[in-house]
């Protein structure tokens, strides 16, 4: 009579199948997430009621700081008079499709700061500007 032999089969867990999970997943998360951009200028935004968030692909940032520097896409504008920020928005502007202007004001930041920054803006027929603000909590 013949006995018959059991063959111990090693049962273990496959990688491959593991690993390409993990990719796959890893991938995913990296194609979905937002990143957030940090700001240079530590600023405290004013609070509005009133809020729509700005389109700020093609944009043209803009940030005051509470001490009234001025930086237009992260470099900082010496002189902050009109004809100094028109110059560098002129020059940001031209290697850019839209128009869009995005101003983050320090709520501390002087009045005429922010008008000298609207006005230079203006003067290009850079029309679609967005001033960004933080929600009120009352």
């Amino acid at each position: 009579m013949k006995s018959r032999t059991r063959r111990s089969d090693a049962i273990g867990i496959e990688i491959a199948p593991l690993i390409d999970i993990v990719f796959i997943l890893l991938i995913f998360f990296v194609v979905t997430s937002t990143f957030i951009r940090e700001n240079a200028l530590e600023i405290d935004l004013p609070a509005s009621h009133s809020s729509i968030d700005p389109d700020t692909r093609d944009a043209i940032e803009i940030v005051i700081s509470a001490d009234n520097e001025i930086r237009v896409a992260d470099k900082l504008i010496p002189t902050a008079t009109v004809n100094a920020l028109k110059a560098e928005l002129e020059v940001i502007a031209s290697k850019l499709d839209s128009g869009n202007v995005i101003v983050r004001a320090d709520a501390t930041a002087h009045h005429a700061t922010v008008v000298h920054v609207l006005d230079a803006a203006s003067l290009l027929g850079l029309t679609e500007i967005s001033i960004v603000t933080v929600e009120a909590n009352d």
